[in-house]
């Protein structure tokens, strides 16, 4: 135990340090509100249910939209939510899998940036200091517990795993780190699709600079080619059935609202001061990360190491790049390139800056001052207690009626992105019935709905036509004793729903929400990877005893 302790000393330190966010939030039963947590919680219930009902991978919410229905996780992130969904399975309340999923996802950040940083630097002070510099970052505590952004919150922590298994390999050519550039490439898009896509272009930048050799770089982008298909249930589907949804119509100027003036990066909020927040947002980057910036400045003109310039430059340009992009100057950018604005706001660069302002923070160990134990213990404590108004959630604690989220009837969107273009909106009521018969004369009998199944009993006197008050989207099909009916979905009575014809006589009538074409196809290219990941770490007892010790 003590020679576990001592090996591993600076990393549990991180950990303990990563736990004081958390005192407030562990200390009460109640609900820490931040501004999408109640989405969360809905969500949690809706993909759990989902599992249950058997949809692997999970794509419908079938209860949110007051029963409608919607393709919620066709384009929402999944990973949160898988994690989440443990813990519910393991007893947990939708609360304490909520608490539990961010604190992992808090934990798992530090964890891997400073095993990144531990094998890029080969400096274990220099590894804690950019892990708690990371951690402590203010955006990375206002996703924690202003936000409740749980998807930028996983996004944060599998960055550095990404470029950690990156410098795995090419420092000791270790198989294992492709395997970790694989996974947590995947894993990043399935934590936030926006800013998972950043994050990847700047890792891939990264390595190509920093990279020892070519064929390093070249077996990265491979090990990314993995992550990319083993993704790709997700990430495909979400793109080219994305034309199906109201997110373009109602987000495609939403960046404009959230510019933010230069200044107010800069100007330390300990009061919370309104006009230096964005939408409620505070966006500023830090005392420490300040003092980082400038001092990396006055260091390069006299570093003389080429890696430490060549970080620099790195660094600043993805930081003044950033920055940039968070300023009106920049909306001429934002116009000519349509697919930022699926990152809606400018202020989720602070995300590429707390990266890159993470890593610069090195530079306080040019100090002499600093490179002493009590003057490296003073800058740890320093940058971590500055923080201190972070660490409870701004818009405090609620009683939360758990039930009242596991039936939860909205739709837990805020612009459209998973709003059905058939459709007249989200729902704003419940139906009567499940299934009404619209035209003709038929008795309905031994009605079960799951998620992604509605199965009942037709007793038809004469052909008739029926309703399911479900939201129609492409994957929903209808059968009559094993026969499929065609389904059509912009009746002008009941737009956006499904409605089909059944025959005269006595039918088991099965409506179904399965794959379409790019999904049947996403699906196989990620289960392939799959099976081939699991041989290469099979026929590689290296990988294996890496993995498993």
């Amino acid at each position: 135990m003590n020679f576990f302790i001592k090996k591993h000393a600076y990393l549990l330190a991180i950990l303990l340090f990563s736990f004081l966010p958390f005192i407030t939030t562990f200390a009460t039963t109640l609900y820490p509100y931040t501004q999408d947590g109640w989405t969360h919680l809905a969500r949690e219930g809706a993909f759990f249910k989902a599992l249950k009902d058997g949809q692997i991978p999970v794509r419908w919410a079938g209860d949110l939209n007051y029963g409608y229905g919607m393709p919620l996780f066709n384009f929402a992130f999944h990973f949160p939510y898988i994690v989440a969904s443990s813990f519910i399975f393991l007893g947990f309340g939708l609360v304490d899998a909520y608490k539990l999923t961010v604190l992992s996802s808090f934990l798992l950040s530090g964890i891997s940036m400073y095993l990144f940083a531990s094998e890029f630097f080969k400096d274990k002070k220099k590894a804690v200091l950019a892990a708690v510099s990371y951690q402590f970052f203010p955006f990375h505590l206002v996703d924690l517990l202003v936000r409740g952004s749980i998807g930028e919150l996983f996004a944060f922590a599998h960055l550095p795993l990404l470029l950690y298994g990156a410098t795995l390999f090419w420092r000791k050519k270790n198989r294992f780190g492709i395997l970790i550039v694989a996974l947590s490439t995947a894993f990043l898009l399935l934590s936030h699709l926006a800013t998972g896509g950043i994050f990847l272009i700047m890792a891939i930048i990264f390595v190509l600079l920093f990279g020892k050799d070519r064929k390093s770089r070249w077996y990265f982008l491979m090990a990314v080619i993995l992550g990319l298909l083993l993704s790709a249930y997700y990430v495909l589907p979400a793109i080219f059935e994305h034309k199906y949804t109201y997110g373009d119509l109602f987000a495609q100027n939403l960046y404009k609202q959230h510019f933010a003036n230069l200044s107010t990066f800069f100007i330390p909020n300990f009061f919370n001061i309104k006009s230096l927040r964005i939408g409620d947002v505070p966006i500023q980057i830090g005392l420490f990360s300040i003092l980082a910036l400038f001092l990396s400045v006055i260091i390069f003109f006299q570093e003389k190491s080429k890696e430490a310039k060549k970080l620099f430059l790195f660094c600043f340009f993805f930081f003044t790049a950033s920055l940039f992009l968070t300023q009106q100057v920049s909306s001429f950018f934002w116009e000519k390139m349509p697919l930022f604005t699926q990152f809606q706001f400018p202020w989720r660069f602070l995300s590429i800056m707390g990266f890159v302002l993470s890593l610069l923070s090195v530079s306080f160990l040019s100090i002499p001052f600093f490179q002493k134990k009590i003057g490296f213990l003073v800058l740890i404590f320093g940058i971590v207690f500055s923080t201190i108004w972070y660490w409870t959630p701004q818009l405090g604690f609620i009683k939360i009626n758990e039930v009242d989220y596991w039936n939860y009837p909205l739709n837990t969107t805020y612009f459209g992105e998973t709003d059905v273009i058939w459709s007249a909106g989200p729902a704003g009521s419940y139906p009567k019935n499940r299934i009404d018969v619209i035209g003709g004369k038929a008795t309905i009998t031994d009605f079960v709905k799951k998620s992604n199944l509605h199965t009942f009993t037709l007793q038809g006197e004469t052909k008739s036509q029926l309703v399911d008050h479900t939201q129609y989207f492409p994957g929903w099909r209808v059968f009559v004793d094993n026969n499929e009916v065609p389904v059509q979905f912009q009746d002008e009575h009941w737009r956006g729903q499904i409605t089909f014809f059944v025959p005269k006589g006595k039918y088991n009538v099965v409506i179904s929400f399965g794959e379409t074409a790019i999904r049947i196809f996403s699906d196989l290219l990620s289960l392939l990877t799959i099976i081939f990941l699991f041989l290469f770490c099979l026929f590689d007892p290296k990988i294996l005893k890496r993995f498993f010790l």
